[in-house]
This record gives structure tokens, C-alpha cells and sequence, in this order.
């Protein structure tokens, strides 16, 4: 039996609170019915056609094929769903809120604030909540039941070796050049007067503040050197915690509404604030924000810094390793010996193609194990580090193979294991399940047998 198109069924989890609530047909207009019973659950014709309206917003047409297709992931999370509750499998309430509040929070970073989020839904946060409930709980049921099944499946390395023996010569997926690289970075130190002459001066702009001697919003405006917010009076508008830096979250949960905070530091300077509102994990505050700057000397005190350690790492004396360990300014990779971590795969190798134009010009010209001169690291924010690089390991493009790929190979070979679990538990529990599809759709071409116990 074909593979069960579980990944559509994943693309539709993760659209939920994606597309508007207000995109959705008028229940007026959309005379609703039940499209299929799986168990005790049903398919709406309401649920069928949202999937739908999902496909048009990514810009696709909806074919009968692409409904048929959606019609099976709809199936395939009912009979799930059902089996689950069966089994007695469930989802406690603080796991549905705690997911909610960690979806809220990512699409207010997302849209910038609680207000945008709430126009875009045109409901307030609470109802958006409500509407998305059940809808949630309804997926991690999903989620523990799909781990219930396929939760143990582990290849062996002779399973490895078997999946990569069964795919066709001419079938092997292609392996572009990657490399392995690790990094040694320099943060240039504030020259000690600096910092204490910013540090002054924020102060003294918070006395003037709380005093009532100067306007808040008219030294934001003039001197806060937060563009995002200088221009607005320092005001960030409503923000979920961990949008921010962690000193400022916790700077604006100390405060009551209307309160002036001391002066703190954080990584981008120092700031003082004011809290406008507070909502739950969501706030709204003013700040200020004067940066110590970085001068010459201080940039080329890092320098220096970095090209010490190149030496002492060429001179075979110290550990590139150890030295990221001990010396990186870097928190990322550090703890890995200075290693870059891809991503998207979670993977020490990246595709030459997938490097940032900073680190191909300098790895492009490295031979493996040479390390770089120091080279200036430019930060989104325009701050400026020195870095060294090495190349640990480079391949050349190449067809997977057992001794460069395996890593790949393991991880696709389980997820063909995982994939044949959830096909024989798929077959299994149609035999034994109510099931009943609309005549309509009993032409679709499902990868699985849903007509096997339609008359049951």
C-alpha cells in the first residue's frame, strides 16, 4: 500500500491561525453537511472547504485532486482522533493553552504587536482563543496519537545499509558541495570612559524625566537611539514576553503601570522605561536607549585579540576548540567548540549556497583545517565584531553514499519505517472502523482504502 499523505495533513496544522478568521465563508453562505464519518468523528463539508480556501491563499488552484487530497488528511486526522479517544489518550487543558499562548506569541512578533494581531483576526485576543480551542486540543491529540504509533521506530545499521542497497543507481539524490565550519568571535570591548559617559548621561535624562523637568517623548524622540521606536515617543506598543531581550522583559514585569524604572543594560545599551499597559504576558512600554560606542582602537583590540589565537591555533599550542570554548563571544557555538549549526537540518554541514555572502568570501579561498585571518562579522543592527574561521571538513558534489551521507540516509531510512508503521496501523484500524464517504468523493483516488468498511 502507498504511503498515507500524512505531510499535506502536517502543511494544514501548520496553517492554523495563519489564514484570517475573516476569510472564512459567511455560515449563511455555506450550506453545511457532513462529507464522511470516520468512527464517531465527522467530516464537514465546512472543514473540507477551509482546507480549500487554505490552498487558494497559497496561490494554488483547488482541483478535485488537491480536494481529494485534503479530503484524505481530513480522514486521516478523524481516524486518529477517534483512536485515540479510544485508547484514552489525552490532552489536558494547560498543554491546549500553553500551545494557544506560544502561537499567539509568535504571531504578534510576526505582525508587530497585540493591536495588529487583533485587526488582522478582527477579534481580540481572547475570542481568537476561544474560536481556535478546540481546534488545537484536536491537533495534539493528533500529535500524541502519531507518537504513540511511530513514536519507538529506530533504524539499525543494517537497515540503513538495506534502505540505501534498495534505491535505484540513477535515483540516489545528489549531494551538493557542503562544509563544516567553525568560528571564533570577538566582541570589541567599550573603552571603560565611554561607557561611564553614557551611562551618566542616561541617568540624567531619566532625573530630568522623573522630575518633571524634561518630556519623556521629547528625548525619545531627539536622543533614543532605538529607531524602531525613537520616532514614537519610545513607545513599543503591546509586545508578548520574549519578544524582547530577557533584562528588558524583566524590567517591564517589575514595573506597575505609569512607573519610571531605574537605568539597566542590556546587550544593545543602556535604557531606562516607563510601563504604559500591562496584559497578561503581553506589555506596552516607552524607552530610551543610548548606545556606548565603539571606537577605532577598541575594534582593533579585537582584532588583535582573534589574530592571537589564529597564531597560538597554527602554531599548534591551543585547541580551535578549546579556544572557541573558553574565548568566543559568540553563546551559539561556543558550547560546540565554535561549530556553525545549520538550521533548517540541525546539521554541522551546510550547502555552499546556503552560507551568508560574509562567510562564503572568506571560506570560498580556506583549505581544510586552514584558518582565517581575522575578518570583520557586520551584525543586523550595523555592530561590528572580528572573527576567525576554520574549515573543518569540505566534500565535493557528489550522489549520497553510505561513508559521506549517512546521517541523511539514517534519517531517511526512519522516516520510511515511520511511514510504513503508520500505513500497516492505517489498514489495521480501517478494518475494524465505521467508516462512511460521501458518494461524491468515493471516485477520489486516496492512497488508502476508505471504502473497505463503508458498509459496515
Amino acid at each position: 500500500m502507498r504511503s498515507v499523505s500524512t505531510e499535506r495533513f502536517l502543511l494544514a496544522l501548520a496553517t492554523v491561525l495563519l489564514a484570517p478568521v475573516a476569510s472564512a465563508q459567511p455560515a449563511a453562505e455555506l450550506v453545511d453537511g457532513i462529507v464522511s464519518v470516520v468512527g464517531k468523528e465527522v467530516v464537514l463539508l465546512s472543514d473540507l472547504r477551509s482546507r480549500e480556501q487554505q490552498i487558494r491563499q497559497q496561490g494554488a488552484p483547488v482541483t478535485m485532486d488537491a480536494t481529494c487530497e485534503e479530503l484524505e488528511s481530513l480522514l486521516f486526522e478523524k481516524l486518529l482522533i477517534d483512536q485515540a479517544r479510544l485508547d484514552s489518550v489525552e490532552v489536558d487543558d494547560g498543554q491546549v493553552q500553553a500551545e494557544l499562548d506560544r502561537r499567539i506569541r509568535y504571531f504578534m512578533m510576526q505582525l508587530g504587536s497585540q493591536e495588529k494581531l487583533e485587526e488582522f483576526y478582527g477579534k481580540s485576543i481572547e475570542e481568537i482563543k476561544a474560536d481556535f480551542h478546540d481546534q488545537v486540543k484536536e491537533q495534539l491529540l493528533v500529535q500524541q496519537m502519531q507518537q504513540q504509533v511511530v513514536g519507538g521506530v529506530r533504524a539499525t545499521p543494517r537497515q540503513v545499509e538495506g534502505f540505501y542497497k534498495d534505491i535505484p543507481a540513477d535515483s540516489l539524490p545528489f549531494i551538493n558541495a557542503q562544509v563544516e565550519i567553525a568560528q571564533i568571535v570577538r566582541t570589541p570591548r567599550v573603552d571603560p570612559a565611554e561607557d561611564r559617559r553614557v551611562r551618566q548621561r542616561i541617568e540624567e535624562f531619566r532625573t530630568s524625566v522623573v522630575n518633571g523637568d524634561k518630556d519623556f517623548c521629547t528625548l525619545a524622540i531627539l536622543y533614543s537611539e532605538d529607531p524602531g521606536s525613537a520616532k514614537d515617543c519610545g513607545e513599543l506598543g503591546l509586545v508578548p514576553l520574549g519578544a524582547m531581550v530577557s533584562e528588558f522583559d524583566a524590567v517591564a514585569m517589575s514595573l506597575k503601570e505609569g512607573e519610571t524604572s531605574q537605568v539597566f543594560k542590556t546587550t544593545y545599551g543602556y535604557h531606562f522605561m516607563q510601563l504604559v499597559e500591562r496584559r497578561g504576558e503581553q506589555y506596552n512600554a516607552r524607552h530610551i536607549l543610548l548606545k556606548p560606542q565603539v571606537g577605532s582602537e577598541d575594534l582593533a583590540k579585537a582584532r588583535r585579540y582573534v589574530d592571537s589565537l589564529a597564531t597560538l591555533i597554527r602554531a599548534g599550542t591551543l585547541e580551535f576548540s578549546s579556544a572557541a570554548n573558553e574565548y568566543s563571544d559568540d553563546e551559539e557555538s561556543r558550547s560546540n567548540g565554535g561549530v556553525l549549526i545549520e538550521p533548517n537540518s540541525n546539521s554541522p554541514l551546510w550547502a555552499i549556497g546556503e552560507l551568508d555572502q560574509q562567510t562564503f568570501l572568506v571560506v570560498d579561498k580556506l583549505a581544510v583545517q586552514q584558518v582565517s585571518e581575522p575578518v570583520v562579522l557586520t551584525a543586523e543592527d550595523g555592530t561590528k565584531s572580528f572573527r576567525i574561521l576554520r574549515v573543518l571538513q569540505r566534500t565535493e558534489p557528489h550522489k549520497a553514499n553510505l561513508k559521506d551521507d549517512y546521517q541523511l540516509l539514517l534519517e531517511a531510512a526512519e522516516n520510511k519505517l515511520k511511514s510504513d508503521a503508520m500505513d500497516g496501523w492505517v489498514k489495521e484500524k480501517l478494518i475494524t472502523t465505521y467508516i462512511k464517504v460521501d458518494p461524491a468523493y468515493t471516485g477520489c483516488p486516496f492512497l488508502s482504502d476508505w471504502s473497505v468498511s463503508v458498509d459496515r
